[in-house]
């Protein structure tokens, strides 16, 4: 009996031990209470950065919605040098360069997508212009100067793994810099060649896709270019086919060619090599196009360019270009005309500054041509430009 209030003691005693020193016995104290009349603090609600924000909005029963803007404005200095007998011509002038409104996403997800975009600046005042009629009178009318009509792209794709099919107004897919996006350039203007004979839309139907090592755009078209309903039965084919051997690096070409009525005057073919590599702070590309126009013997005509660029830091760019032009092959073997009176040799310089990658940029440029008979051309143009 004296054993067992012994042992009873010694328990009481080590918990009462543990107790003191915290241990896992010890009891949680109670929280604290608040003085009366105090409110709990509020956690006020961090603010939502870019990347919190939804890219994409709700449309349809279960499609989504994605706008766009590509915004260019730009003051541009042109001058004409002076010759023996002449004196040079300077201009300068703000221009809005394009003012691209875009909307676009898909209405059936992963299965069909959609694409509009029209552009206002494409639009100018009329201006008043002479004028012929039939008599052989000569009088003066307002005019546009430019295109009468914002309507640049629609189309309607269906989508699959292996083929994305679209119906409706595009770009042909002459020139890779003309064919991709403009917000990417990398100087304010394109070359010569590719203003020439790329950047052009038409209305069609196009079938493209983009795998690992290689990707392809096939498609048929009116052949009538923009906003144009046709009027032949002729029709335009295109095929451009790309190759990525290794990171960073395309390879391209380009077959383009009128089928059909082969004399009418609105056949066009082309025919293209290109070449690109983007990658750390380098880029290098290069395009060469030869082109016919017009039924028959009509014009041949071809140029190319080389242009590279290099990132100084993850802000600044310095580029350089050179290209050639020559629209007219016919007249270097005319005898009666002055002989490479239409070749041009085009060289520009230029300094990219990113302010936020292509979403936010100026650039500046400064471009000569050199013809061989014409009076040499200076342009200095300078864009901000805002893009998403």
């Amino acid at each position: 009996m004296i054993e067992c209030v012994r042992m009873q003691r010694s328990v009481a005693v080590l918990i009462l031990a543990v107790s003191s020193a915290g241990g896992a016995l010890a009891a949680d104290p109670p929280p604290a209470t608040p003085p009366a009349g105090t409110a709990e603090p509020k956690q006020e609600p961090k603010p939502a950065t870019p990347s919190d924000l939804p890219k994409k909005i709700a449309a349809g029963t279960g499609g989504v919605f994605q706008p766009g803007l590509l915004l260019q404005g730009q003051y541009v200095y042109d001058q004409v040098d002076g010759t023996a007998t002449t004196t040079p011509v300077v201009a300068n002038q703000f221009r809005v360069r394009r003012a691209e409104i875009i909307a676009k996403g898909e209405i059936v997800a992963g299965m069909v997508g959609y694409q509009v975009m029209f552009d206002p600046a494409k639009v100018r005042e009329p201006v008043p212009a002479a004028v012929t009629t039939a008599a052989g009178d000569t009088i003066t009318v307002r005019q546009f100067p430019g295109a009468a009509s914002v309507f640049q792209d629609f189309f309607v794709t269906f989508l699959s793994p292996y083929a994305d099919v679209s119906f409706g107004q595009f770009k042909i897919p002459v020139s890779w810099e003309a064919y991709n996006s403009t917000s990417k350039l990398i100087l304010p203007e394109r070359p010569m060649v590719s203003a020439l004979y790329g950047d052009k839309r038409d209305v069609g139907i196009r079938v493209t896709k983009t795998f690992k090592y290689w990707g392809y755009s096939a498609g048929v078209f009116n052949g009538n270019l923009l906003n144009a309903a046709d009027n032949n039965n002729s029709k335009d084919v295109a095929l451009r086919l790309e190759g990525y051997p290794i990171e960073g690096l395309m390879l391209g070409g380009v077959a383009y060619a009128s089928v059909g009525e082969r004399l009418a005057p609105t056949t066009r073919d082309r025919f293209e090599v290109d070449a690109r590599y983007e990658r750390g702070p380098f880029l290098v590309q290069a395009e060469y196009i030869n082109a016919h126009d017009g039924g028959g013997p009509g014009v041949q005509g071809h140029g190319l360019y080389a242009a590279a660029g290099y990132l100084v830091t993850d802000k600044i760019q310095p580029v350089l270009r050179v290209g050639y032009l020559d629209p007219n092959l016919a007249v270097d073997l005319d005898p009666v005309v002055d002989r490479g009176a239409d070749e041009a040799l085009e060289l520009s310089a230029g300094v990219n500054y990113y302010l936020q990658k292509h979403e936010a940029k100026l650039q500046l440029a400064f471009t000569r041509v050199q013809y061989d008979v014409r009076a040499p051309t200076n342009q200095l143009v300078l864009q901000a430009q805002v893009a998403f």
